[in-house]
């Protein structure tokens, strides 16, 4: 497996050009552009004004995000330079891991987004919002509307949070409204729930031509999902959950409060790519889920272990799959590819899996089949992705797709499409 330390240097070193902005469907009324890397709150939220309260009055991101969060009334840009963005301010001591918004302290800790806020990035290998190990990265309040782009989130650790205990969600992002996440990057980041993000129940996040690598948790190493989402183009790779008992020291258990431990005990180790509990439906689309890693099964992904025990025979959502690669994948027990229990994997057809846990029966369908994919790697466009060597079966395997793969490059090349989420030129 890569280090994750190698993949986030070399993402930071990497100039790697970006592609225009998507438009939005509400475009932003004010806009900062932040001016500064330092970790700065703003001297006065609410005059309209973004400047931080020392270092010569810089616009700084979290004054920015703050400034932002004020206008609840409009939709505001914050365009983030190229720069590495380390949040160097700790949440309050005693402040609720969970993020609950009695928690919500804009000045310190995580970046927190209640209002319309457009986060624009200059490239996710040029513009990275490193989260210091203090804290998670971005929490997402309820009636926050988050639109991402062009950056990597990395660094994020709210398990560190504060000093009240609790289980902690969303590593890079905790998710309680709305987020759209384009061609970003979340790597390296921890969680008890959700290493990369955290989407709890009620919410329903976009995420296209984006990376999604080497999170960790005990839940949903890679994406938790509790009400559904929708993955195009995107590369899910290397997320692992860790044992709540370990059997070695690479991976560290984390003390769990006497009070969570039932709790947590049973609704972990499942979903190392992505795990969806709850009633909502997964829409999955031309993307490459692989080489990650859960203890109890679904190595690539686990979906409806529910809140509550239900009949066997109750479909309570629905995971569906188009033109996905899901292979590589590994578990301690139980399946490998994907986990299944009161939901239903739908195959929408041409999609590939290098086992037959994945319930793939529609036309086009490749069950135990080895995509001969190559490392994760830079392959051209703004994130890192995993090429088609020659004579992958998932070559011009596939019917449906976007007009773009991952990098951006145009689909097809040749006739049909490519099965995942990188088009073979």
């Amino acid at each position: 497996m890569r280090g994750q330390a190698r993949l986030v240097v070399a993402l930071g070193a990497m100039a790697l050009g970006c592609l225009p902005a998507v438009v939005q469907a509400s475009e932003p009324t004010a806009r900062f552009t932040v001016e500064s890397t330092l970790d700065a709150p703003d001297a006065l939220v609410g005059d309209g004004v973004c400047a931080a309260a020392a270092d010569n009055a810089p616009c700084t991101l979290r004054a920015a995000v703050q400034e932002a969060d004020f206008a609840a009334s409009r939709t505001t840009l914050v365009v983030v330079p190229a720069g590495r963005y380390r949040l160097t301010i700790p949440p309050a001591a005693g402040e609720d891991v969970t993020g609950s918004a009695a928690a919500v302290d804009g000045a310190a800790g995580d970046l927190d987004i209640t209002s319309r806020v457009t986060l624009r990035g200059a490239g996710a290998g040029r513009t990275l919002v490193d989260g210091g190990g203090l804290d998670r990265v971005l929490a997402v309040g309820n009636g926050g509307d988050a639109q991402v782009s062009d950056l990597t989130l990395t660094g994020g650790d709210p398990s560190r949070r504060g000093t009240t205990q609790g289980i902690s969600l969303g590593g890079a992002i905790l998710n309680g409204g709305k987020v759209t996440l384009d061609r970003v990057a979340l790597v390296g980041n921890r969680a008890d729930g959700g290493g990369g993000m955290f989407s709890v129940p009620g919410t329903a996040p976009v995420i296209r031509d984006s990376l999604i690598a080497d999170n960790t948790a005990y839940s949903g190493g890679g994406l938790r999902l509790d009400a559904g989402g929708t993955i195009i183009n995107t590369t899910i790779t290397g997320n692992r959950l860790l044992d709540l008992v370990p059997t070695s020291q690479a991976l560290p258990a984390r003390p769990v409060p006497t009070l969570f431990s039932v709790a947590v005990s049973e609704g972990t180790g499942w979903g190392g790519g992505i795990d969806n509990r709850g009633s909502g439906d997964v829409v999955i689309l031309n993307s490459t889920i692989t080489g990650n890693h859960a203890i109890r099964g679904g190595g690539g992904l686990a979906a409806g272990q529910g809140y509550a025990p239900v009949s066997e025979k109750a479909a309570i959502g629905t995971m569906t799959l188009q033109n996905t690669i899901v292979a590589g994948n590994t578990s301690a027990q139980g399946e490998r590819g994907c986990h299944v229990k009161d939901q239903v994997i739908r195959s929408l057809g041409h999609n590939l899996a290098s086992d037959g846990s994945c319930f793939l029966t529609a036309t086009g369908d490749r069950p135990g089949t080895d995509p001969r994919l190559g490392k994760l790697a830079a392959n051209g466009g703004p994130t890192w992705t995993q090429a088609l060597t020659a004579g992958s079966p998932a070559i011009d395997g596939a019917m449906g797709c976007p007009d773009h793969d991952q990098r951006g490059v145009v689909r097809p090349h040749g006739r049909p499409c490519d099965i995942g989420a990188y088009e073979r030129r």
